[in-house]
């Protein structure tokens, strides 16, 4: 039984993204937790907004929130939006790196 603590804790220490070792300006979403990516257009840029729901038991009290890209191009935001659906869809996360609602960088986890 202690072996087995041992390995667990040691595979949780040393994984590429621990959750709990997470800054309060980092968060790591999945398909469950988003559930829609929309391209919007504002008078100065495009963004792409995740929609983002916090998940409870049969998602009843679920609160949706919006965090957000700001692209210039409609075309890189178009792109962006198609690379994070694919992902998400293939059943892998998202590291997101925040700022306030605003996305600052992300990291797709789980390519090698």
């Amino acid at each position: 039984m202690k072996v087995l603590l041992y390995l667990f804790v040691n595979f949780a220490l040393f994984a590429e993204t621990n959750p709990w070792g997470l800054s309060l300006f980092e968060r790591i979403v999945n398909r469950k937790h988003i559930s829609h990516i929309i391209m919007e257009v504002r008078p100065d840029h495009y963004r792409v907004s995740l929609i983002v729901s916090d998940r409870f038991p049969y998602n009843y009290k679920s609160t949706s929130y919006a965090f957000f890209l700001r692209y210039k191009e409609a075309q890189t935001a178009s792109e962006t939006a198609r690379i994070l659906d694919k992902h998400l869809d293939s059943g892998q996360e998202v590291k997101l790196f925040l700022k306030g609602s605003e996305i600052t960088s992300y990291k797709l986890l789980g390519k090698d």
